[in-house]
Formats: structure tokens, C-alpha cells, sequence
């Protein structure tokens, strides 16, 4: 637990050594962590590691996390990279659908790609009410012209749902 703590040093050489710990650890206790210091840290050389690390989780345990912080507003301007750390895992829990799809319709555009993958990911929907309010947003945002530079990827998104849908 010493170096979940040295996470929030200034000294990056106590970071570095709390992510090897981490790295060494394993353990689901270190994820929120880990995004809390990715999200708060200036330097450029920890993001990237913790990037690593939270984009290749082995940790099943670590999909409730994510998902989680992607409703947090502590993490408002990284559900991109949320998304991200969870389709590169292979987290695609689909009870996590209609949050991604909100963060894509609510978010900027990097946000709409990352959501576009891991919905493209996704090999069914069981839950008719998430894929339907997930088509619902998708077709709102293709509506509304406040982004008029994401509406080819909202159509693209639409697709997606829509084959869901169909498998269903």
C-alpha cells in the first residue's frame, strides 16, 4: 500500500517505483489509482507508462472500475481515454453501453472514436432498453448541428448499434 501512496509524490523517480510496484502487483486496488494519477499528472513520461499499463489490464475485476470513472465527473475530458483503456483490455461489458454511447454523444471527437470502437467490439446486446436509449443519444446527436465535424462518426456509431440491434 506504500507505493499506492507514493503514486501522489512530486518526485517522479517515487511515481516510476510505485508503477513498477504496481506493475509487479497486479492487484485491482492500484486501478483507481493509477487513473487518479494519469488524470492529476503533468509529466508526460508517467502518463505514458500508466497508459501502458491501463491499456493492457488483465484484471476483470478492473471493467466495474473503469466504467465507473467514466460516470465520475472527477474524470470529465478522459472518458476517451477511459474508453480507450477499456477496448484495449478487451473490457466490454455491455451493461456499459449506454454509458459510452453518452460519452461519445456528449463528448469531443476523439471521445466519439474511441466510443465508435469499442462499440464496434461489442458481439451482442442483451439489454434492449441500453441499446435502445443508445440509438436514441446516437440519433439525437446526429440531429442536433453542434458538431457537425462528428456526424459522419455518429452515423458510423448509429451503424453499429443498429447491427446490434438486429442481432438481437
Amino acid at each position: 500500500m506504500k507505493g499506492i501512496i507514493a503514486l501522489n509524490s512530486t518526485k517522479e523517480s517515487d511515481v516510476l517505483a510505485a508503477l513498477e510496484e504496481a506493475k509487479e502487483s497486479g492487484d485491482i486496488q492500484w486501478v483507481r489509482p493509477l487513473l487518479e494519477t494519469y488524470r492529476g499528472h503533468e509529466s508526460e513520461v508517467i502518463r505514458t507508462e500508466i497508459r501502458t499499463m491501463l491499456g493492457s489490464l488483465k484484471i476483470s475485476a478492473a471493467s466495474d472500475v473503469l466504467a465507473d470513472a467514466l460516470e465520475d465527473p472527477e474524470f470529465a475530458g478522459f472518458e476517451a481515454d477511459i474508453i480507450g483503456f477499456m477496448w484495449s483490455s478487451g473490457f466490454l461489458p455491455e451493461e456499459s453501453l449506454r454509458t459510452v454511447t453518452a460519452c461519445a454523444t456528449d463528448g469531443d471527437f476523439r471521445c466519439v472514436v474511441e466510443a465508435l470502437t469499442w462499440v464496434e467490439e461489442l458481439e451482442n446486446v442483451h439489454d434492449e432498453h441500453q441499446l435502445l436509449d443508445s440509438i436514441l443519444l446516437v440519433r439525437g446527436a446526429i440531429e442536433d448541428e453542434q458538431k457537425p465535424e462528428a456526424k459522419g462518426l455518429y452515423e458510423a456509431l448509429l451503424s453499429a448499434l443498429l447491427v446490434l440491434e438486429n442481432q438481437q
